[in-house]
């Protein structure tokens, strides 16, 4: 399994309405597309800090990941959804991360 973890920061007084869009917009374009909503989630707004949105997606694998990619660039509304959180957004990471498979042992 490949896991696409991105963590945002935004201002606490725009979590609710970015959180909204990443709900509302991103979410079905990307399900669409072939990814999986694992979860979003955030911090919490009222401690004086910027907000973290960390959204994670999951797909078979990287072959998945590609064909889902493909589908997303190909899609207008991606676009309109990506350009509204990034005007929302402070800062952010994103990475992937494989979940080791089962007939090959785990990192140490």
């Amino acid at each position: 399994m490949l896991y696409l973890v991105d963590t945002v920061e935004v201002e606490p007084a725009g979590a609710d309405a970015y959180l909204a869009v990443v709900e509302t917009e991103m979410a079905p374009v990307m399900v669409e597309a072939g990814g999986t909503l694992e979860h979003c989630r955030r911090t919490r707004g009222d401690i004086g800090q910027p907000v973290s949105v960390q959204t994670t997606w999951s797909f078979a694998d990287v072959a998945d990941w590609n064909v889902v990619r493909k589908n997303l660039v190909l899609d207008p509304r991606w676009y309109a959804c990506a350009e509204r959180l990034r005007a929302m957004r402070r800062s952010g990471t994103r990475r992937f991360y494989e979940e080791p498979s089962p007939d090959r042992p785990a990192s140490r």
